[in-house]
């Protein structure tokens, strides 16, 4: 007897709830040929290529992002798809009820108006933490690791140093920003100190950045000192994957 492998199904879609008066959300699993009708920030949270149904060919590497309208999505294992969908008064996404200024969730300075909005799983991917990183040009097998994805927006008012860090959590994860709304900047420095700046990576709607994050002689994510700046008043996601054991 024939045993008939059932294929996954395509195109489901999950919303994700960040803000739904300012920003709508949407997680796409096993795209086919999904339609996008309006101007949307297309974020491939998944392992492999997202192709886009347009000639000559055009694809998504994990981990990037794009904006997109007016076409489909050929195919793809996980993207988040998000569209800006009122911008007046944006600031008010903070006065959404599950919305926290960063100081009341942790020890962090109260007077640095940083807020973020709560967390969500979107799937588990498995790569290779060297190859992602760009410590080496191919990704190997054996160091294939699974990891969580977790999504989470922040925002911040014009001018906003949203605090230098090199850590995140007592075992890190790999960070990657996507900008959503405004214009800013991920930044590097020497030291914990502002006047040690090094780099500027300049973002835009639709821009999401290299990662940051080197990998340790144990295989875990290490980071440089970092913050992000906002020159205007900005929404980004931050999109983590945290290692699984």
């Amino acid at each position: 007897m024939q045993t008939t492998i059932a294929k996954p199904q395509t195109n489901v879609v999950e919303p994700v709830y960040f803000a739904d008066k300012y920003v709508k959300a949407l997680w796409l699993k096993n795209a086919d040929n999904y339609y996008l009708e309006n101007r949307t920030i297309v974020v491939n949270l998944g392992e492999e290529k997202a192709y886009v149904a347009v000639a000559p060919e055009k694809y998504l590497w994990p981990r990037t992002s794009t904006i997109l309208q007016e076409i489909s999505i050929k195919s793809g294992d996980s993207l988040l798809l998000i569209e800006i969908v009122e911008s007046k008064n944006i600031g008010g996404v903070v006065l959404d009820s599950k919305w926290r200024q960063l100081g009341e969730l942790m020890d962090f300075p109260k007077d640095v108006p940083l807020w973020k909005s709560p967390q969500y799983d979107v799937g588990i991917v498995a790569f290779d933490p060297y190859f992602a990183t760009g410590l080496t040009d191919r990704p190997h097998s054996k160091r294939i690791q699974k990891h969580q994805v977790k999504v989470n927006l922040w925002f911040s008012p014009a001018q906003t140093d949203a605090a230098i860090h090199n850590k995140h959590t007592a075992r890190d994860f790999l960070e990657v920003h996507t900008q959503l709304y405004g214009s800013g900047r991920m930044q590097k420095f020497h030291s914990n100190n502002f006047d040690t700046l090094y780099e500027d990576v300049l973002m835009n709607p639709g821009n999401s950045h290299l990662p940051f994050a080197s990998v340790d002689e144990s295989g875990g994510f290490i980071y440089p000192w970092h913050q992000y700046y906002a020159d205007t008043d900005c929404i980004w996601m931050a999109n983590e994957f945290h290692p699984i054991d």
